[in-house]
């Protein structure tokens, strides 16, 4: 796709001589801007460009002169336009009214808008592109008596500092998103990237830029990236020559967010045949892991030091270097090939036996439900009276009994509680022990201590400050970043309907979030109202509190009256021409006639495909005067165009 950019509006002093602005640095010469008069023999026939260097006097490079018919000045526009590839160039219906204006005027400013775009410049004789020139020598051109500033190329324009804002890969690839702040932004800008081998190339998928006060923001879509991998990016600005700046400083982005790997299994067990634990794992994605940190304490609240490191491959480890009778305490945690950590693993533990007191019971597990936590209980011992349950919230070191002297069954060695208190909450984490009773009285010593938070929604809170406003062809919404005031809101997700529509949809694929406080909609109707609702979700995927509600409407399309219109004295009447607006969904025109003193009456209504009307009514040697307006299929009238006079 091409950014539309900004035209560059020359105009040549026509005296004396004084240096003048008019030449400009290209990517492969020297742009020549020729004034506002052209050279089709309507002012003037021809234009000669005059060129010197340090070495040597002027002399004449090129005789300039307008295609000479409508044909040839399509054909060297859409030549010419190859020179700028990052400026919409218009199409024939445009270029056939500059021609056909530029013809009959020969001035620059009577040949509507598109006249201004350089490939049509060239065109009609007002730009040269001088592709004689030789990099790196400095060159003055003179046109007339203007004599230009010193200019060479090749030319490195400088713009505002570019930045990455942020980036997200999904299935359509990795859309990147730039910004810069200032007012110099450029008027097109590329994307390069270190490929596989080593070498630049350029990323050519979706890409556009807008700006936002005084931020510009250019997005790019590189389709053609592979989970897994690092990538480097290089930001270049190009003006509306086509001279393109230096790279911005070098940008890495690893596919994958690494911090959403995790520890989906971890375990220890005792060795049978020797002193040891064995410790097992498996991780959700082992593609970049380069490394895993096994840390180890005495204790569940204790000081945790690192005991081993092994490969990234490695799915167990045995640890020789314990005492009998003895719990011990681990978590793993692993490194990618970039030096990134996971996550921690939750904490997992075995013990030893110790002969005295009734073994020292276990926690194996702790289970989320919806309703609260099963414990997965080992009373590893014989005549066992029962089990009491001990529970904490969160950090505090008090615990209290919740379950006392829960019997176990006389043939097993295991059991399950399940804690199902009314008041249980999916914003705590719910720490557990137990201690068992023999038969004659004697109670064990404390066991592990776990860790767990029911499967329930936390109830985090909505989105505070939900504000949704259209700015630069886009629903821009934005509110409080409610990850800051609350650290159990894992996202957010959007859902978006037009006004009267019955159900709201999600702008998000399924099962995703969105992790930021500022959301871009490109996906509107001019004169349509939408309708926004977000809602925070919890760590655990479940909904909070309420929705964020807000509402924007997008400004319709406005009515243009017709341009253009010009009036001609004929034997039977005024004939009055106009250019169409290119405005959709019109019934007809308006034409309004007066003279003076007297107010304008509506004399006819041109339906909206009609660009000429006859007025018979005119009487001979009366002034008149002309002007149109247009109608929407709706009945909105837009303001009347300029006005035109003539006698009859």
């Amino acid at each position: 796709m091409k950014n539309t950019a900004c035209f560059l509006f020359i105009v040549l002093a026509l005296s004396g001589s004084a240096q003048v602005k008019f030449a400009h640095p290209g990517p492969k010469g020297i742009f020549v801007y020729l004034g506002k008069q052209i050279p089709n023999g309507v002012k003037i026939a021809a234009i000669t460009v005059y060129r010197k260097d340090d070495k040597s006097d002027f002399k004449a490079v090129a005789d300039v002169k307008c295609a000479a018919s409508e044909q040839e000045f399509m054909a060297k526009a859409k030549d010419a336009a190859k020179y700028f590839p990052d400026v919409s160039f218009p199409p024939d219906s445009q270029l056939k009214t500059v021609w056909t204006r530029a013809a009959k005027y020969g001035l620059l400013d009577s040949a509507t808008y598109w006249a201004m775009h350089p490939a049509v410049r060239m065109a009609l004789g007002l730009l040269y592109y001088d592709l004689s020139a030789k990099e790196n020598i400095k060159y003055t051109y003179k046109i007339n008596d203007n004599t230009s500033s010193e200019v060479y190329f090749p030319y490195y324009p400088r713009f505002d500092d570019v930045k990455l804002s942020e980036y997200q890969y999904d299935k359509n690839g990795l859309l990147i998103k730039f910004k810069s702040v200032g007012k110099n932004a450029p008027a097109s800008f590329k994307v390069f990237k270190y490929n596989d081998a080593g070498k630049t190339e350029e990323v050519t998928g979706y890409r556009t830029m807008y700006k936002v006060r005084d931020t510009a923001y250019y997005l790019v879509l590189d389709n053609k990236v592979t989970p897994g991998k690092q990538y480097q990016y290089s930001w270049v600005g190009v003006d509306q020559h086509g001279n393109t700046s230096y790279g911005s400083s070098p940008v890495f982005i690893y596919i994958k967010d690494f911090q959403k790997v995790y520890f989906a299994y971890t375990k220890a067990t005792r060795e049978p045949q020797y002193l040891g634990m064995r410790l097992s794992w498996r991780l959700s994605d082992v593609s970049a892991i380069q490394s895993i940190s096994v840390f180890r304490s005495a204790t569940f609240d204790g000081e945790y030091k690192l005991l081993t490191t092994v490969r990234g491959q490695d799915t167990t480890f045995i640890d020789e270097e314990i005492a009998p009778d003895k719990i011990y305490y681990y978590y793993l945690q692993a490194t990618d090939n970039t030096g990134a950590q996971t996550l921690r693993s939750g904490r997992f533990f075995d013990y030893g036996l110790d002969p005295g007191k009734p073994i020292t019971p276990i926690i194996q597990h702790a289970v989320p439900l919806p309703n609260g936590v099963k414990l997965e209980l080992a009373i590893p011992d014989e005549f066992i009276a029962g089990y009491r349950v001990y529970r904490s919230e969160n950090n505090n070191p008090r615990f209290v009994v919740i379950a006392d002297m829960v019997p176990i069954h006389p043939d097993s060695n295991s059991a399950v509680y399940f804690d199902t208190s009314a008041n249980m909450s999916g914003r705590f984490f719910y720490n557990y022990r137990i201690e068992s009773i023999s038969t004659s009285n004697v109670v064990s010593d404390m066991s592990n201590t776990v860790q767990c938070r029911p499967f329930k929604s936390a109830e985090v809170p909505a989105p505070a400050y939900l504000h949704a406003y259209f700015q630069d062809s886009a629903i821009h919404l934005f509110w409080s970043d409610m990850q800051r005031e609350d650290e159990l809101v894992a996202g957010y997700r959007i859902y978006k309907k037009e006004s009267g529509a019955p159900a709201f949809v999600s702008l998000l694929p399924k099962d995703s979030l969105y992790e930021g406080n500022r959301f871009t909609d490109f996906a509107y109707r001019p004169g349509k109202t939408y309708e926004y609702e977000i809602e925070s979700v919890d760590l655990q995927g479940f909904p909070g509190k309420g929705r964020a509600i807000a509402k924007v409407e997008v400004p319709a399309e406005p009515i243009l009256p017709p341009s253009n219109i010009i009036a001609r004295n004929l034997p039977d009447g005024i004939l009055i021409e106009w250019s169409k607006p290119l405005v959709s969904g019109l019934k007809h025109f308006k034409l309004y006639r007066y003279q003076r003193g007297k107010e304008p009456v509506v004399i006819a209504q041109p339906d909206a495909g009609s660009v000429s009307y006859l007025d018979k009514t005119a009487k001979a040697g009366e002034l008149y005067f002309y002007m149109l307006s247009s109608v929407h299929v709706d009945g909105t009238e837009s303001v009347t165009g300029d006005e035109v006079g003539v006698r009859h």
